[in-house]
């Protein structure tokens, strides 16, 4: 939710000074969980473009509450060039769960370019949640 709210004030920004609606790339589900008996758990993403030309897109896997990075979290593929209005599905696995513990991770995409001279770095996250049972 704290993305969410730190996105629209500037997509709401990029319009009144554009005049031109902002546009973020587009992931779902935004919230998944599942459990498993195995040490891997996955998700199916899908990565959507909104835009009007094919465009090139990141995921990254990030800690629930802060920036860090996820090492224990393959995503594949972890970026794909997409036309317009294309989408492409992407797996999330969980690795190396332990018996009875439940993981939590974001996994935000965006366009895959330069930050340099950006002003919105305008990016959408799906929350996943992963147990394994005892």
């Amino acid at each position: 939710m704290l993305a969410i709210r730190g996105a629209v004030p500037a997509l709401l920004a990029a319009f009144f000074l554009t005049g031109q609606p902002a546009k973020a790339v587009g992931l779902g589900p935004m919230k998944a969980e599942g459990a498993t008996l195995s040490p891997r758990k996955g998700f199916y993403l899908t990565v959507m473009n909104p835009y009007d030309e094919q465009q090139k897109f990141r995921l990254d896997a990030l800690a629930w509450a802060s920036e860090a990075g996820e090492t224990a979290i393959d995503i594949l593929p972890a970026s794909a060039v997409l036309g317009p209005g294309q989408r492409r599905r992407v797996l999330v696995i969980f690795n190396n769960l332990e018996k009875g513990e439940e993981r939590r991770a974001r996994v935000c995409a965006r366009l895959d370019r330069s930050l340099e001279g950006v002003a919105i770095d305008a990016r959408v996250c799906s929350k996943l949640i992963a147990r394994r049972k005892s």
